[in-house]
């Protein structure tokens, strides 16, 4: 436990510092998380700000489907993944993502946030996804982390997303 608790402190340490305002309150990580990974083709995106909302062994979790009706693609990647392919992606791709809903359960200082999404190539442009984000946050007693993001979109999950995660 002792060396576990010294691996954690040293990646702490390591970890970008986080703008006080992103991590105040759970509204204000999400907005973060949404604001950091959105904007046009070619904008290099604010990877050090991705990385200070992540805590230490964070994970990220998309799940998808080849086909429909068939068995979930699940896999599991690290926001240091997630820039990797960023940076190669946001260079050819516009992409803009915005939450149209969410839902907070939590218990002490976990909280479990359904946020539904729109993502778009262009502000404007009609969406060309729609899913939800299974976020989980925790306080530390000074700021918010989120410790886990899995996503499924509309096609990975074969149904809609519900009518009242929908912006209207």
């Amino acid at each position: 436990m002792k060396l576990a608790m010294e691996l954690t402190q040293a990646a702490l340490q390591a970890t970008p510092a986080a703008k006080p305002e992103d991590v105040r309150t759970p509204e204000a990580l999400l907005t973060a998380l949404y604001d950091v990974i959105s904007g046009p083709a070619g904008k290099a995106r604010d990877w050090p700000r991705f990385r200070s909302l992540f805590y230490p062994g964070a994970r990220m979790v998309p799940i998808h489907r080849a086909k429909p009706g068939g068995p979930p693609g699940i896999f599991s990647i690290t926001p240091e993944d997630y820039v990797a392919w960023g940076e190669a992606y946001f260079q050819k791709h516009g992409f803009y993502e915005k939450e149209t809903h969410h839902q907070v359960a939590g218990y002490g200082d976990l909280l479990n946030v359904l946020s539904a999404y729109e993502s778009r190539d262009k502000p404007d442009a009609s969406p060309f996804a729609r899913g939800v984000n299974n976020i989980q946050l925790v306080f530390d007693g000074q700021r918010w982390w989120v410790l886990h993001i899995s996503w499924m979109d509309e096609k990975a999950a074969g149904t809609p997303v519900p009518a009242t995660f929908v912006r209207k």
